[in-house]
């Protein structure tokens, strides 16, 4: 992988982790993207020139609808990796609401 490769996923990566509602990338388990770099491991991006893909973990909250946060993501993550990035969102954090973190997967 070259420099300009491992810049583009961390340019990913802040894009996404910049958005307001988002928590973290989401590393996932087996089979879940990331990306192999020299000397470390981006879990929850993928990218190749085609394409790529990220795994988040959205806030819930009262003012935020998580579908357009969705596609903000999205479009944050197309606009630094340069190529269309399909984002999956693969956890949700309750944050001001009653009751613990729910579980929900879906992709934008």
């Amino acid at each position: 992988m070259s420099r300009a490769h491992a810049a583009r996923v961390d340019g990913v990566v802040a894009a996404v982790t910049a958005v307001d509602g988002v928590v973290d990338v989401h590393a996932g388990g087996p089979g879940s993207p990331a990306t192999h770099l020299p000397g470390r491991t981006v879990r929850g991006v993928r990218l190749d020139d085609e394409g790529g893909q990220v795994c988040v973990v959205l806030e819930f909250r009262r003012d935020i609808d998580l579908v357009d946060l969705a596609d903000r993501v999205r479009r944050a993550a197309t606009d630094a990796a340069g190529v269309p990035v399909d984002v999956v969102v693969s956890d949700i954090v309750v944050s001001d609401l009653p009751g613990a973190a729910s579980s929900k997967e879906f992709t934008a």
